[in-house]
């Protein structure tokens, strides 16, 4: 098909021109002195033969010279696929949008959001009225705008004028083979084309192998990158408070993880507590803590606090703002559970270490069952065995909501005293009596990163010890760890995670009839380093990630109704609840907004914060995605991709009308143009336009001469 048919025409008329001309052309005739006319006769028959060659290809380069200007001004289109030659062909177009929040970034035109919506736009105004189209975006899951191809374009304009980027993170193999499906399910003798629209961040591509996104071999494939090609960002990507329970007066450190794209350059970031700024601090690019910078807490009242770090304003603003709460706590002692004589060093040990007298309260066997164990940072049994069954259900729920028991050993209970626990880490085969020669022993590491020693490694180098007996076992639970050993073989400390909590049993006594533990320097740290380790097992997160559903029962087992709970923006929060296995359980829905969360129950009708809710930080990641990487992603051979609207507008012509080759015929008749005045000019210099002389020898032989270049100057 040609745009410009007329010029059709006149590429007949100039074609023509050439061939006119060659048959007018006029023979000089030749003069020759000679009456023999046979000679002349056979001269002339000769050179006309080797003129009408040569005029031939100089009449055939001019025609085609001719013909490809005037095919040119006709501009002719090819359509790379399709009925093309047979008319327009009606389509079903799907329109794929990624909806993440990193569409907000901040170009110098408006968000990259922005010109997502201006493509998707202009895609469905190009259609015309036999073509359909339907729409999805790429959320966490896909969400269908408009889930089967319609015509109807202002409705499906007007929706997507209406959309908002989300607040989550985007997958865009699931919505693509939704959109797929979506194609497929329609009239199969219509063409098809797939839009995905997006930024060019590489996130959301990484997953398209591992969800197996299958494209029709015969759909077009248009992708739109429209972010900017190197994008800067920088934001937190994660909060740790260390101790993760703060307790008043305790000493307390935020540390931050950083993340950046881009260019790297200084940071400022800035701790906000109950919207005051509690510090601030540059993050240089070569300084050591540039990944992770900390602050130090300053004194906080026993409560919740609402608290906050602060990024400099960048193109990104909606990441620039981590949230998060300080959770102050009255300090709780630990129980020791055990006779008077056999706790001593225990009760030492923790009032020392933590410097206050309550530190610990210590009662008999017989009394555990007295004391409400939740109010404990961690419950201690030295040589306690054995327990009641009451006492030993009690120990054991209590371990499962979060706590920590650490087991001594006694002389008091035999080995199958031990069977009655379901939570201990492994049960004792026997008390083994160790021989002179192999009581020194020298404690090792078995988890060096393991919250109980990592600290005490520095500190107090490599413990040796002499130890007379010992707690034996065969065999340790599957889920058990060494966490100290001392020996092949012979574990000094394991742990076992029962629930939520965590179980520590030691395989020597508290007191000095089995070893010299308690005198040793390794001993008062590792007590303390147990009692902050169980206030920390039971901790609560700091922080919540964005989600549609939150089980409220597990981080508040004290709920018994359903809260009143609101938003950031104060509006409310809707609270599911329902019946399983006997018990209620309370779940908060659609908690996608980044900030506090303020929960109102019967108990304490002012509302208080109860979680701080943050986006996925993944998405924070801007890191470009190459072009060339595209294709390989989808698993198609070949999708074509756009960085702007007018590259994608010329794309879709070029599919869908076909592409113009004026520019490639004008290209070529230049070519031609230059070959032919080369050639014409080498004849006239060379003579070999039909002239030149005529002889005839002795013997009657008549030959041809070429004009010499200065009797063709002559002659003109």
């Amino acid at each position: 098909m040609f745009l410009s048919p007329f010029f059709l025409i006149a590429a007949g008329v100039g074609a023509s021109v050439p061939l006119v001309l060659h048959l007018m052309q006029n023979r000089k005739k030749m003069h020759l002195p000679f009456p023999t006319l046979r000679f002349l006769k056979l001269a002339e028959k000769h050179s006309s033969r080797k003129a009408r060659l040569e005029n031939f290809l100089l009449w055939l380069l001019r025609t085609l010279i001719m013909a490809l200007l005037g095919m040119a001004f006709a501009m002719p289109m090819i359509r790379r696929s399709g009925l093309g030659w047979l008319g327009d062909a009606p389509r079903d177009v799907a329109i794929v949008l990624d909806a993440s929040y990193s569409m907000g970034y901040h170009t110098e035109r408006g968000t990259v959001w922005d010109k997502g919506i201006e493509s998707a736009v202009a895609i469905i105004e190009g259609l015309s009225d036999k073509d359909r189209f339907c729409i999805f975006l790429a959320r966490e899951q896909p969400e269908a705008l408009v889930a089967e191809p319609v015509a109807n374009k202002q409705e499906g304009i007007a929706r997507l004028r209406a959309l908002q980027p989300g607040e989550t993170s985007s997958r865009l193999g699931p919505a693509v083979t939704a959109a797929m499906r979506a194609l497929l399910k329609a009239d199969a003798r219509r063409e098809r084309e797939m839009h995905i629209i997006t930024d060019n961040q590489a996130l959301p591509w990484q997953s398209m192998a591992t969800e197996k996104v299958e494209l029709e071999a015969k759909t077009a494939v248009f992708v739109s990158l429209l972010g900017v090609p190197a994008p800067e960002n920088a934001g937190v990507a994660s909060v740790e408070l260390q101790p993760p329970v703060v307790r008043k007066g305790s000493d307390v450190k935020v540390t931050a993880k950083l993340l950046r794209t881009g260019t790297a350059a200084d940071t400022t970031l800035s701790l906000f507590i109950n919207d005051k700024e509690a510090g601030r601090r540059v993050v240089g690019v070569n300084d050591p803590e540039a990944a992770a910078p900390s602050f130090t807490l300053p004194a906080l009242d026993v409560g919740v606090h609402a608290a906050r770090i602060q990024t400099p304003d960048d193109n990104l603003p909606i990441d620039n703002a981590f949230y998060f709460l300080i959770r102050v706590q009255a300090q709780m002692p630990s129980l020791v559970v055990g006779n008077e004589s056999e706790t001593l060093f225990l009760r030492t040990a923790l009032r020392t270490g933590f410097g206050r007298t309550d530190a610990v309260v210590s009662v008999t066997p017989e009394q555990i069952t007295d004391k409400p164990l939740s109010s404990y940072a961690c419950v201690i049994l030295c040589n306690a065995l054995p327990l009641s069954g009451q006492a030993i259900a009690a120990v054991e729920g209590y371990v499962k909501s979060g706590g920590v028991l650490v087991l001594f050993p006694g002389m008091g209970a035999k080995p199958d005293a031990y069977a009655a626990w379901n939570c201990l880490p492994g049960i004792p085969s026997a008390i083994e009596d160790l021989p002179l020669a192999q009581r020194n022993r020298t404690l090792t590491w078995d988890q060096p990163q393991h919250l109980l020693v990592r600290t005490l490694r520095e500190g107090i180098g490599i413990p040796a010890l002499a130890i007379r007996r010992r707690l034996a076992f065969e065999k340790l639970h599957e889920t058990a760890q060494r966490v100290v050993s001392m020996g092949a073989n012979q574990p000094f400390l394991i742990e076992r995670q029962f629930g939520d909590g965590r179980v520590l049993v030691f395989a020597v006594s508290a007191d000095r009839t089995w070893s010299d533990f308690p005198l040793s320097p390794f001993f008062l740290p590792l007590l303390t380093q147990c009692a902050d380790y169980g206030a920390g097992v039971g901790a609560k997160a700091p922080f919540e990630w964005a989600t549609d559903s939150l089980s409220l029962s597990e981080r508040f087992p004290e709920l018994k109704n359903a809260p009143s709970l609101s938003a950031p923006d104060g509006q409310p929060v809707s609270v599911r609840s329902s019946v399983v296995d006997g018990r209620t359980v309370l779940n908060a829905e659609n908690l996608t907004m980044p900030g506090f969360y303020s929960m109102a129950t019967a108990e304490q009708p002012e509302g208080r914060p109860a979680f701080a809710v943050n986006l996925p930080r993944g998405e924070s990641d801007l890191t470009p995605v190459a072009d060339k990487e595209i294709p390989k992603q989808l698993g198609v051979d070949r999708a074509v991709v756009a960085n702007d609207l007018a590259t994608l507008r010329k794309l879709i012509e070029e599919h869908r009308i076909g592409r113009t080759y004026g520019e490639h015929l004008l290209w070529l008749a230049f070519v031609l143009t230059a070959i032919e005045f080369m050639y014409a000019n080498m004849l006239a210099r060379g003579g070999k336009g039909g002239g030149g002389k005529v002889s005839v020898d002795a013997a009657g032989h008549v030959e041809t001469h070429a004009k010499t270049p200065a009797e063709t100057h002559a002659d003109a």
